[in-house]
């Protein structure tokens, strides 16, 4: 079970220490080393304010590591950020988004001034050539001097070219104030410090011709700075869809922290609920045993494995996106490695939508409504014929596009969906209908049907003038059918309609190759 640790927060009277105030001196410089331990707990970032007691003297360490500042002329990228950063710092390929998995050598590149802390781009190697996506503007870390109650916003964009396959692009805004300041206690020591919260709304997208595929990495960053220290004393970083926490720590070397040790894959990343995945343990060395930890927990091990195997076997129950951890012991020592969001399993695509009506006027807006299985990332409305024009903002790639037809007549829909498994297609023809008086039966006049009452609550009375066999549909206003039926050869038709839900139909007539169709209201 995942150990909560609750912040201890003590408002004082009387202050234990001014408040500082941060500058550009307090910042990273090049060859700056960081080591920082890091933790499973969570901790309760939700209280903070002036001269506060933040205690996290009891974190307890699960993972080492060390953070380089580099030297842009000592990375890949030169050509891209060697005379324009102050320093790289490599990165986990997630900082890429949806390329991560396909990257290798991810750095993420900074320029210190007295003004700010400014990141400027990433650099990424694809397909063994070095990229750097330049951002423009910039994403400001810190604006200087950092004190209680500072605030400022910006947004970021950059993007580069993926060697004729598309481009990666990277866009966000970040919105930051200095909420608290205190004294905090860890088991690196005690720190007189501002606590600084930044909102990141940020969305990655791989762009093939100009069409993209969007992925959310929208997160909340906490860091706690003190006077002298080049590094946050404590920094956690909040994703915003799982309310996962990444908790780090500055810190001294830890033996019993063992590095880099634990690892693994899995057989696929992007998978079904009927698909078996392997998780394939690949960690350092020989471990004396195993213990693997899969959130949300509705999974099954098959096959014979468990969560003691090296690499067990296992099924997902429900979709969604699934963080999988393996912690492994050894002679003297243990390790663990935590992948977040690092499975995904979604449904076979299915294209399914809808409309706010299916009966319009010239000009009129319509919605159209995107309730498509299968997670889709992407969108893309064909509608004929083309006397129509999308408003709003929305275009033919949107999810829920708004369009006015501006032509009277029979209108053609098609959606075509993307998802993680594939895509799907589905076409609707004469989904929607244009005629000059709005909502109106499609027949140039109403002699040969009569529809009574309207409203009606419990029954339906259907005559026609013509005896001749008439098929009967009744659909909502997304376009599902909700009853059919046949009238025969009877000269009227009688429809129970009482266990329909309230709301307002669509009922449609076929007969003689004539269709009649019309509004109803059932209450």
């Amino acid at each position: 079970m995942k150990k909560i640790l609750t912040l201890c927060l003590i408002s004082v009277f009387g202050s234990a220490g001014a408040q500082i105030i941060i500058t550009s001196a307090d910042m990273p410089v090049v060859n700056d080393t960081l080591r920082y331990s890091t933790t499973s707990a969570s901790v309760n970032v939700n209280q903070t304010g002036a001269d506060y007691i933040w205690d996290f003297s009891k974190l307890i360490v699960e993972h080492q590591e060390i953070q380089h500042h580099y030297s842009p002329l000592q990375t890949p990228y030169i050509l891209q950020f060697g005379f324009t950063a102050t320093y790289g710092i490599a990165e986990n390929n997630f900082a890429l988004g949806a390329m991560g998995g396909v990257a290798s050598d991810v750095f993420g590149f900074y320029k210190n001034s007295a003004a700010a802390s400014v990141m400027i781009g990433r650099g990424a190697t694809i397909q063994s050539l070095p990229l750097g996506i330049t951002y423009a503007p910039r994403d400001t870390i810190f604006k200087f001097p950092l004190s209680y109650l500072k605030s400022y916003s910006g947004s970021f964009s950059g993007e580069a070219s993926l060697l004729g396959l598309g481009s990666l692009k990277q866009t966000g805004t970040r919105t930051t104030n200095v909420d608290g300041w205190g004294s905090i206690t860890t088991p690196f020591g005690v720190f007189q410090c501002i606590r600084v919260k930044s909102v990141i709304v940020e969305t990655d997208s791989v762009v093939f011709n100009g069409f993209g595929f969007p992925v959310p990495n929208n997160r909340t960053e906490y860091k706690w700075l003190a006077k002298n220290q080049h590094f946050p004393i404590l920094e956690v970083i909040v994703n915003d869809l799982t309310s996962v926490q990444t908790v780090r720590y500055r810190d001294r070397y830890r033996p019993e922290a063992y590095i880099n040790n634990a690892n693994f894959t899995a057989s696929k990343t992007i998978a079904q609920r009927s698909d078996t995945v392997n998780l394939n343990n690949q960690s350092y060395g020989t471990p004396t045993n195993f213990n693997w930890t899969i959130t949300p927990g509705t999974f099954r091990f098959v096959g014979g494995t468990n969560t003691a195997s090296a690499s067990p076997r296992i099924m997902f129950d429900n979709v969604g996106t699934y963080s999988v951890k393996l912690k492994v012991n050894y002679e003297g020592g243990m390790d663990d490695t935590l992948k977040t969001n690092y499975i995904m399993v979604a449904e076979a695509p299915k294209a399914l939508f809808g409309a706010s009506t299916q009966f319009s006027k010239r000009n009129e807006i319509v919605y159209m409504i995107d309730s498509s299985l299968g997670a889709p990332t992407s969108w893309t409305w064909t509608i004929t014929p083309t006397t129509f024009e999308y408003v709003a903002g929305t275009s033919n790639r949107s999810k829920n596009p708004l369009i006015v037809f501006s032509a009277f007549g029979n209108y053609n829909v098609q959606l075509q969906i993307i998802g993680p498994l594939g895509s799907s297609t589905l076409l609707k023809p004469d989904f929607i209908l244009v005629w000059p008086t709005g909502l109106q039966n499609s027949s140039q006049n109403n002699v040969w049907v009569k529809v009574y009452p309207n409203p009606g609550n419990q029954f339906l009375k259907i005559e026609f003038q013509d005896h001749a066999p008439a098929s009967i549909q009744l659909h909502n206003l997304l376009g599902q059918l909700v009853m059919s039926c046949e009238s025969g050869n009877s000269p009227e038709k009688e429809l129970d309609i009482t266990l329909v839900p309230k709301g307002i139909y669509i009922i449609k007539i076929v007969q003689n190759n004539q269709i009649f169709t019309d509004r109803l209201l059932i209450d």
